[in-house]
C-alpha cells in the first residue's frame, strides 16, 4: 500500500481551516452535528471517518457553507479559512477564494460533454480563453480517460469517470482546499486507488489541501496522516490516523465496538 509522505499534523502550522465547535440543525429540529472541531493545515490531506449517517456530509456541507440549501443552520460555532470567518459567506464566494466542495455522488451535468462539464468549473474563475485551455489541458494531464472522452456526454461515463469529472472540475476552480465527500463510493478498488494517488500528488507537489469524508479505512491508511473520526455527529477521537486504528478507535466508530 501506498504511504502518504504527507506529515503535518493540524496543531503544527497556522491551520487552513479552522473548525471550532460548530452545532448544525435541519429543519430547524433535527441536531445533525454536535461540537465538531477539526483543522486542516496547508497541503495536507485530512480525513474525516465514520460510518454510514455519522454526520461526514453534514460536517463538510457546513464548511462549503452548502448547508443552508437544505434547510440546514449552523446554531454555533466558528468556521475560519484563511484566518477570516466563513460563516453566512456565499458558497460562490468561498469558491472564489479557493475553497471548493466535491459532493457524494458526483453530480456531474449528464447532458453536457466532459469538456462542457470541466468548462463550468472554470467560469467562476473568470478564466482567460488561455488560461482556460491551459486550465483543461492541466485536468487531462491528471485524468487521460477523460481526456480520451472530451466529447462524451457525462451521463455515458462509467461510475470511476464521473468520479474523476467531479473531481477534475473541481480543480478547474484553482481549489487550496478540496472538500471530497465519499471519493470512493461505489467505485472499484484500481479506479478508487488512482483517485488517492492524484490526491497524495496535488498535496505533496502542488501543496493543495484535502479534506476527505471517507468510510474505506484501507485507503485512510494508505493516503491520510492526520484523521478524525465521527460518531453520531460528534467528533469521538482525533490524531495520527495509524495510531487510531491501531489503537482501535476507528473500528469502533464502524463496528460499536473495538476490533
Amino acid at each position: 500500500m501506498s504511504k502518504s509522505l504527507n506529515s503535518i499534523k493540524p496543531e503544527s502550522s497556522e491551520p487552513l481551516l479552522n473548525v471550532d465547535d460548530i452545532e448544525v440543525v435541519y429543519d430547524q429540529s433535527i441536531l445533525a452535528v454536535k461540537r465538531v472541531s477539526l483543522t486542516v493545515p496547508c497541503g495536507s490531506i485530512v480525513a474525516l471517518l465514520g460510518a454510514n449517517g455519522a454526520g461526514k456530509s453534514t460536517t463538510l456541507k457546513a464548511i462549503s457553507q452548502l448547508i443552508f440549501a437544505e434547510n440546514g443552520q449552523i446554531h454555533r460555532g466558528k468556521i475560519e479559512y484563511q484566518g477570516e470567518s466563513i460563516l453566512g459567506k456565499n458558497p460562490s464566494d468561498i469558491v472564489k477564494k479557493g475553497l471548493v466542495q466535491v459532493l457524494e455522488g458526483r453530480h456531474c451535468f449528464t447532458h453536457l460533454t466532459v469538456n462542457e462539464n470541466l468548462r463550468t468549473g472554470g467560469f467562476i474563475s473568470h478564466h482567460s480563453g488561455a488560461k482556460l485551455s491551459t486550465a483543461l489541458e492541466k485536468v487531462y494531464q491528471y485524468f487521460p480517460r477523460l481526456a480520451e472522452k472530451k466529447q462524451t456526454l457525462a451521463g455515458y461515463l462509467s461510475g470511476g469517470e464521473q468520479q474523476m469529472l467531479a473531481i477534475g472540475r473541481a480543480l478547474m476552480t484553482e481549489p487550496k482546499l478540496v472538500l471530497l465527500d465519499e471519493p470512493s463510493m461505489g467505485l472499484a478498488p484500481k479506479i478508487s486507488y488512482e483517485i488517492f494517488e492524484l490526491i497524495k500528488s496535488l498535496s505533496e507537489e502542488q501543496g493543495v489541501s484535502f479534506l476527505v469524508a471517507e468510510q474505506n479505512i484501507r485507503l485512510a491508511l494508505g493516503y491520510t496522516n492526520y484523521a478524525y473520526v465521527i460518531e453520531s455527529g460528534e467528533v469521538k477521537a482525533s490524531g495520527q490516523t495509524q495510531v487510531l486504528y491501531e489503537t482501535g478507535q476507528i473500528q469502533k466508530a464502524y463496528l460499536g465496538e473495538i476490533a
